[in-house]
Order: structure tokens, then C-alpha cells, then sequence
């Protein structure tokens, strides 16, 4: 695994942010952002995770 992934896996468990959706599905999203305040961001920071982590998945498939 990644060093930046264990770093950003520590930094969300201290935070309380790890795993606060479950699976992030658009749905779980979507209503999060409704909601505003700190469901908006949590939800707003597991898109850009899963970003992240798609980005991250892809280019390893390219190495490989």
C-alpha cells in the first residue's frame, strides 16, 4: 500500500471521518449535500476520495 494512502487512512480515523458513509454511493451522497453543514463536507470529501482513489487505481493499471 501506498505511504500517502496509510498517512491519509490515519489522518481520517483520528478525524472520525473514516467510513462515516458506509459505501459512498451517489444516492448517500447526494443526500448529504442536501443536508448542508458537516454532511456536506463529509460527503464532498468521500467524492473526492473516491476520486482520488480511481485515479490512483487506473494509473496502477497502466504500470502494470
Amino acid at each position: 500500500m501506498a505511504k500517502w494512502i496509510q498517512k491519509a487512512t490515519a489522518k481520517m480515523k483520528k478525524k472520525g471521518t473514516l467510513g462515516s458513509f458506509g459505501k459512498a454511493t451517489p444516492k448517500k451522497l447526494a443526500k448529504a449535500k442536501r443536508m448542508g453543514g458537516k454532511m456536506e463536507k463529509r460527503a464532498i470529501f468521500a467524492q473526492n476520495m473516491k476520486k482520488i482513489a480511481a485515479k490512483h487505481k487506473h494509473a496502477a493499471r497502466k504500470r502494470a
